[in-house]
């Protein structure tokens, strides 16, 4: 999965990847730092303390990041 948001004082998009099949749980802010994570509820963890909707051009591109990783990992749950 991965997702492009724009903040409202960045020239560039946040992204967001989550690829469990090759390990791979990143995100890069607006001004280009990235933090890389071990695991997809690591990420969602980090969005929710770091970034709130206001900080973006279209706050529903937040609560659909948040939603789709909220739902993932409640789908992951259920295959354990």
């Amino acid at each position: 999965m991965e997702y492009s948001l724009y903040k409202k004082d960045g020239a560039f998009p946040c992204d967001v990847t989550i690829d469990v099949d090759n390990n791979i749980y990143t995100v890069r802010d607006s001004d280009t730092t990235g933090q890389i994570f071990q695991s997809a509820p690591e990420v969602a963890s980090w969005i929710k303390q770091n970034w709130a909707p206001d900080q973006f051009e279209k706050p529903d591109d937040y609560y659909d990041l948040v939603n789709t990783l909220e739902s993932s990992l409640h789908e992951d749950e259920m295959e354990i």
